[in-house]
């Protein structure tokens, strides 16, 4: 027979909770909070009622809210890898091609998954420094420019410029969007993620053209 609190716990988080999923149910539950309020609306006592546990049932997975943050961030990085990898790979070996899938795959990983990327980049959760999932996710970036080079489709010489810039083009184009900094009618980001791919891969071919 369950006890009074089992038998209040909500049918989906009970079932999780029992198969020691709650670790699960917590980041998600994290991150449709912040999908929907933003960063301050993380809090791990609502997490709990949510999830039909005490208030003291997370913190056997998390010390605190920066360890959620950061559960959150990895998590964010792991799904983002994922995509871009996928998304690399379905358009064959072409290297200007290949650039442009992975700018459009982070800008739609952003717009489908704004809790995630809130957190990947504008969380204060506690960390050393960059996750493995989120190195990878940049060296991914860093061999796309450098076939670029290879293929002379980009500029010669050292690559972190190329990178950065490439980077720095569709994360700002996200983050705008996804902090609706963008109130301009017509602008639809599903639309502009592939344009803005084919610019910046136009603008390197462009420059490997001039000379040194």
């Amino acid at each position: 027979m369950p006890t009074p609190s089992e038998s209040q716990m909500p049918a989906k988080a009970k079932k999780a909770y029992h198969h020691g999923n709650l670790r699960t149910v917590l980041i998600d539950a994290g991150v449709r909070a912040v999908a929907k309020r933003g960063l301050a609306a993380l809090n791990l006592r609502e997490l709990a009622a949510y999830a039909g546990v005490s208030p003291g049932a997370p913190y056997h997975h998390f010390a605190d809210r920066d360890e959620l943050l950061a559960a959150m961030a990895e998590e964010g990085f792991t799904r983002l890898e994922v995509e871009l990898i996928a998304a690399r790979d379905a358009v064959g070996a072409e290297a200007s091609a290949r650039l442009e899938a992975l700018g459009r795959a982070y800008i739609n990983f952003a717009i489908s998954c704004p809790g995630y990327f809130r957190v990947m980049f504008h969380g204060d959760g506690k960390s050393s420094g960059p996750s493995a999932p989120g190195l990878r996710a940049f060296h991914l970036l860093r061999d796309a420019v450098l076939a670029c080079q290879e293929a002379g489709t980009a500029p010669a010489g050292d690559p972190s410029a190329l990178v950065l810039t490439a980077w720095s083009a569709v994360h700002g184009f996200a983050t705008l969007w996804v902090d609706g900094a963008l109130p301009f009618e017509g602008m639809r980001p599903q639309q502009m993620a592939p344009e803005l791919g084919r610019l910046l891969a136009r603008m390197f071919a462009a420059l490997a053209r001039v000379p040194a």
